[in-house]
């Protein structure tokens, strides 16, 4: 009965779209990156920028306007980003074989310990639920059939790490070396006239875990120094985004 519920399901899903919230991405509804459960940063044109910034104690990063909410009183609509949504246990073993560790990707469960030597992906356009896996055996199912069958993932970030964040390896520039850099760049990179803003590696930094915002204001630049961070540590000067893969020339 429970294999025929979750096939009816999969039957009437529609072609719903579901807007993503995802961990370490910026977010649409309030143009915020969340590092992480209790911090964030701000972003610009779903970039992130400037320094991350740590929610008040008992609050987390979601994307409410307010951004940090009390976790005690998530309505329906705001979703707790990096963590468990709903309240799912992510990245937990309790007592089944296995356990999501992101949106779309699962571990095999020893006791309690999670046996990271191995992670599972979930097929694409499915989404990992632990209440899945309990209710109907299947630990995989498309969006619209957990709506349907009111259930949730139970992760919301987007890909499963154990490693920590890295750390820059350069001693932050000053303001006056930022502009220096930034004046550089719009030279050699050729930053067409009229462009208001851009952000191009920081080449002292020859790791590629730091870059610069460059914002044209008159003659001169307002800049920030900003960093990459896991699960995408290294900034790629060609697609001017931060990635998981470390690009050639990079230390």
């Amino acid at each position: 009965m429970k294999r025929t519920l979750l096939i009816m399901a999969i039957v009437i899903c529609g072609l719903a779209d579901v807007k993503a919230l995802n961990c370490q991405e910026c977010l649409t509804d309030n143009e915020v990156y969340c590092v992480d459960q209790t911090s964030y940063r701000n972003c610009i044109k779903s970039k992130p920028f400037g320094n991350v910034i740590s929610c008040p104690t008992d609050t987390v990063c979601t994307n409410s306007q307010n951004v940090c909410v009390k976790s005690s009183e998530l309505p329906d609509s705001i979703v707790d980003v990096c963590g468990a949504s709903g309240g799912n246990e992510c990245a937990t073993c309790t007592n089944q074989n296995y356990a999501c560790v992101s949106k779309n990707q699962f571990i095999r469960c020893n006791g309690l310990s999670l046996v990271d030597s191995n992670i599972y992906e979930c097929d694409t356009d499915e989404i990992c639920s632990s209440e899945a896996l309990e209710q109907f055996d299947n630990i995989c199912a498309p969006s619209c059939v957990l709506d349907f069958l009111s259930l949730k993932a139970s992760c919301s970030n987007t890909e499963y790490t154990t490693t920590t964040t890295a750390a820059p390896t350069t001693v932050t520039p000053s303001i006056d070396q930022k502009k220096k850099a930034c004046d550089k760049a719009n030279t050699e990179l050729e930053i067409p006239e009229g462009t208001m803003y851009f952000f191009t590696i920081y080449k002292e930094d020859t790791s590629c875990h730091t870059y610069l915002y460059c914002q044209k204001n008159s003659t001169t630049w307002d800049t920030a120094y900003l960093s990459c961070e896991q699960p995408k540590p290294y900034f790629d000067s060609t697609s001017s985004l931060c990635v998981a893969t470390k690009p050639s020339g990079c230390s």
